[in-house]
């Protein structure tokens, strides 16, 4: 009988876990006395999804993101307006958005709403009417959770962005949806669609093939994560389909500053009359916003910590103050706000078969069990006990189906995602 001690080895400290006494366990409140905020309690702030599938909006029904609430990204925003000009003139290409997780790629697509109205209102303006082809009646944003896995799969994605039955060809299907009417096609997190397995290959090129070849017709602007799009760039070529690339990053020092102060405002800690003007944050004049913020440190340790990670920073502002008895009880001073840092001693600990597991679904944004299981050849077994520990620990977070563990599904949260995808790439598991 075969042993695999290894494995036993990395079951070993998560059966520990189970049966450690509740005195020996490291709480919350133990990492909230030194300042820390541990991994595992940074992801149980994410909410879990209700359920996961084909998802459409009509962005004119969205609430969130508002011109008020938004910070920054004017070089992207005049890219893409650019991007829709051409396409209206009839010059179509692919786009896509390419950021790393958690910069804000979901919320930058959602804050195109306010610039298609933008627009809209500009050619109602216009004597004599353009030439142009006018802007669509209703935008779609589009997110797909589930990868297709072959030709059919790809074409029925497709054609449920116009709401029309699947044609039995790729041929057909191009020649129906070129007839339907023009369209704005925003795709969510095109990384989801990728899935290392048998049949994704094919179908990941029919889904290329559809939207390049109706180009010229809709607007179809893609979103995917940075790291997934250097993998789709070097096994299947997609930047020779995509014609425009518009980069975002994680947010400035003071482009973070005024996302916080905001919050800081909405809690009541900063009064309206000090407030630095959005002049200020937007011409990057940081001696005004020095002299008036009074929280200017802790924003400069917000930044420090969270590295300009938006969900991230706001995260570690509220435990902060939430947490501020526990964390100045042992200090000698208990004016201001002092900003924790993260305990990442979970990462640490991971061997590289957990890295390895940690990086497949970093770029697949998320696994199920099965998915897993076909990856590493491992047993479907074996996946789940290696993809719960991982769990446990903090590192991603699960979402269990009611009918088949192995469709069990791991994902890591966003306010996580700099701080695994930076230990990953320092640990040569995933490549700038």
């Amino acid at each position: 009988m075969d042993i695999n001690l290894h494995f036993f080895s990395r079951l070993n400290p998560w059966l520990n876990s189970l049966f450690t006494s509740k005195d020996t366990v490291k709480t919350e409140n133990d990492d909230a006395e030194k300042g820390r905020i541990s991994l595992k309690t940074i992801a149980n702030q994410c909410p879990l999804q209700a359920h996961r599938g084909p998802i459409t909006q009509v962005m004119l029904d969205q609430q969130h993101h508002t011109c008020d609430d938004f910070v920054g990204r004017e070089k992207q925003l005049s890219q893409i307006s650019d991007v829709i000009d051409q396409w209206r003139n009839h010059h179509g290409e692919i786009s896509a958005i390419v950021s790393p997780g958690g910069a804000g790629g979901s919320s930058f697509l959602a804050q195109l709403l306010p610039l298609l109205q933008t627009i809209a209102a500009q050619d109602a303006k216009d004597v004599p009417k353009t030439k142009a082809k006018p802007l669509p009646s209703q935008w779609l944003l589009m997110s797909f959770y589930q990868a297709p896995m072959n030709e059919n799969d790809a074409i029925a994605d497709i054609c449920y962005c116009f709401g029309i039955v699947p044609p039995d060809t790729i041929t057909e299907t191009i020649a129906t949806i070129n007839k339907q009417p023009p369209q704005l096609i925003l795709i969510d997190a095109m990384h989801k669609l990728m899935l290392r397995m048998m049949g994704n290959n094919q179908a990941l090129v029919t889904f290329a093939t559809i939207i390049m070849q109706t180009r010229k017709h809709h607007c179809w602007i893609i979103s995917c994560e940075k790291f997934a799009w250097q993998r789709l760039s070097a096994q299947y070529q997609i930047h020779h389909v995509v014609k425009h690339i518009i980069e975002l990053d994680y947010f400035s020092e003071t482009e973070l500053a005024a996302i916080q102060t905001k919050h800081l405002l909405d809690l009541g800690l900063i009064s309206k009359d000090v407030m630095p003007t959005k002049e200020a944050y937007k011409d990057s004049k940081k001696d005004q916003v020095d002299i008036t913020n009074p929280y200017k440190e802790q924003l400069k340790q917000l930044f420090t910590v969270s590295q300009g990670h938006p969900q991230l920073a706001t995260l570690l502002l509220q435990y902060s103050l939430a947490h501020q008895v526990d964390i100045s009880s042992d200090k000698s001073s208990n004016s201001g706000i002092e900003i924790c840092c993260i305990n990442a001693s979970a990462l640490q600990q991971c061997h590289d078969s957990d890295l390895f597991s940690l990086a497949e679904i970093y770029i697949h944004g998320g696994l199920r069990v099965n998915t897993h299981a076909h990856i590493f050849t491992l047993s479907i077994e074996q996946s789940s006990l290696q993809l719960e520990y991982l769990a446990r620990q903090g590192l991603i977070i699960a979402q269990y189906s009611q009918q088949d563990f192995a469709q069990h599904f791991y994902f890591i949260t966003p306010t996580l995602s700099k701080i695994i995808a930076t230990h990953l790439v320092n640990n040569n598991k995933l490549f700038n």
